[in-house]
Order: C-alpha cells, then structure tokens, then sequence
C-alpha cells in the first residue's frame, strides 16, 4: 500500500499520455500561453505503452484500483487502443477510464471499447455553438463533442460523465439548458466551479460561480431536480444525475491554502528524488527490475501532475 502525505491510501493513478491538446480552452491551455512557438515534450520524454504498462503494474500491485487516462487530450496519442489493451490485462478489477473532449471519440469509441475501456469522462462546458467555440479556443462547435457522447453511449461506454466548468458571465447562464439536455440519459453532468488549475489561465476569484448559485439556478426550473445542496456527492430524481462540485467559493485566505495543498498532496513521478525513466527503461539498477526504490513508497507533498489520488473521474 502507498500513501499521499496526508495518509489518505493511493487509489486512484492519472496517467497523462500527452502533453498535446486540440483545444486550447481559456481555462485549461489558453492560446496566449500555449501558442505555436510553445515547447511540448519531446519524444523521447515521453513514456511508451509497454513502459506505461509496466508502472501501472507497479501501482496495481502497490493498491491503485482505478487506471484513468488523460492528456492534454489523450486520443491525439496514436493507436491509444493498443495502451487500453494492455493495461486491461493487469487486472480485470480495476477500473479503467478515459478523460476527452471527445471531439475524436466518434471514430474511437468502438475499438477503445472492444480493447477495454470501460467508461469516459466528456468534457462539455456549453450548448450553445457560439459559446463553446469561445471556450474551446480554436472555434469548434459542439456537435462533434455530441456525437461523441451518443456514440460512447452505443458502445456501452458507460456511465458517461459530462464535466462542465461554470464561469462567470461565460457560461454560467448555460448551466440549466445543459441540466435539461441530458435529463433521461443516465449520464452523469458535473457542474465545476471555475478553479485555478496552475497553468497561467489568469484565474480570478470574481469569474467564479458559487456552487450555491449553481444550484439555485436549477432548483428555479421546475422541470429540474429541487432541493439540491452544494456538495460533491451524486443527486437522481426525475431521471436527471447530477453533481455540483465545490471547489473555492466557500474558502478564503488559509482555508483556501489548505484547500490547494491538501488537493496536491498526491504526487508527480518527474519529482521524484530518484529519476523513474532510467529504472524504467533498465539503464538503472535502483530498485530491482519492475520496482521502485523504497525510498520513494512513503509520498511527500511534491504537487500533482501526471499521478495523482482522485475522485474526480
């Protein structure tokens, strides 16, 4: 078993497969800060499927019950079926997801399915076109993403998660439209407060909706759920599935500094004391073949990037 620096048990192992995104969202990877000039990873920085493989056995073994793929946006990576495959094999309790934005799901959902993929996450901020291509950065409408979803739904990949980050006067007047769409579809849709994800987005606290006045918003329309309160746990009533999820509204000064730090008391295997590359890729002896050094089982606070406890997905 392998612990964050909190004592809370590692469960829960984010694999980032690429650094690379088609999106440029304002709140994720704005176009002013990841522009064409900017520096992805290159190549050869970049784990291969066998050696994702391997680690993931690794932390299987050490207790991680849930294998969940993200990017940037993970379907850019080539032939991702192939990583699904294998990491299917490791153990067939473990759960395994996807995170995208699903705009090239529609042509992967079914080989994704036939390798192992269990259920995705499906980001989706707006319905409404104008909006969402504002969001999005790079002009994309919605009906790919759309598409997407029906079709992760077709293949069984389910239940679909639909996340949607409220910001304010962005989306924020969207949220009910959203609610309604996907009431009777079973699928999940997670409203998200506007959060500062560290990645120069130019977050501020007077663009954040509060949970509260998510909620109110629903609550208003008599079609919807009633009744709702702003915590992260799962609401059904009347065919809708809905979360709202509380990230800073309610914290101010050390509660919202604990706030951040406890959210990144996982950790990010390129801060290790002890590079990981090497061990993986057998130019090391530290740790023995298919193993960590002992040293790096008890987990600091060192930030999250790539691996991390969640219960997001």
């Amino acid at each position: 078993m392998i612990n964050d620096s909190f004592g809370r048990p590692l469960r829960d192992l984010r694999i980032s497969v690429t650094d690379r995104c088609n999106f440029r969202c304002t709140y994720c990877m704005p176009a002013e800060v990841f522009g064409e000039s900017y520096q992805f990873l290159p190549k050869e920085e970049i784990l291969s499927f066998e050696e994702i493989a391997r680690l993931s056995r690794i932390f299987v073994g050490l207790g991680v019950n849930k294998l969940r793929i993200t990017g940037g946006e993970p379907l850019l990576r080539t032939n991702l079926h192939r990583l699904i495959a294998m990491l299917s094999e490791i153990d067939e309790s473990v759960d395994l997801t996807l995170t995208t934005n699903a705009f090239l799901l529609p042509q992967q959902a079914q080989e994704l399915k036939d390798a192992g993929l269990q259920r995705v996450t499906i980001s989706l901020d707006t319905l409404d076109d104008e909006i969402f291509k504002q969001m999005n950065g790079r002009g994309f409408g919605t009906q790919r993403v759309l598409l997407g979803i029906e079709r992760a739904a077709a293949v069984g990949l389910s239940p679909i998660k639909i996340n949607a980050v409220v910001q304010k006067g962005v989306n924020d007047h969207t949220v009910v439209d959203l609610a309604r769409r996907f009431k009777g579809t079973g699928h999940i849709v997670r409203f998200i407060e506007y959060m500062d994800v560290g990645n120069r987005n130019g977050w501020k606290w007077d663009q954040v909706v509060p949970a509260a006045d998510i909620v109110s918003r629903i609550d208003a329309d008599p079609t919807l759920l009633r009744g709702l309160h702003p915590l992260p746990h799962l609401h059904r009533r009347q065919g809708l599935h809905l979360l709202i999820r509380q990230q800073w509204s309610q914290l101010e000064g050390s509660d919202a500094a604990r706030r951040r730090r406890r959210r990144a008391a996982g950790f990010d295997l390129r801060n290790l004391g002890t590079p990981y590359r090497p061990l993986l890729r057998g130019t090391d002896r530290i740790g023995g073949p298919g193993k960590l050094p002992p040293q790096d089982r008890d987990v600091s606070d060192r930030g999250v990037a790539s691996f991390q406890p969640s219960a997001s997905c």
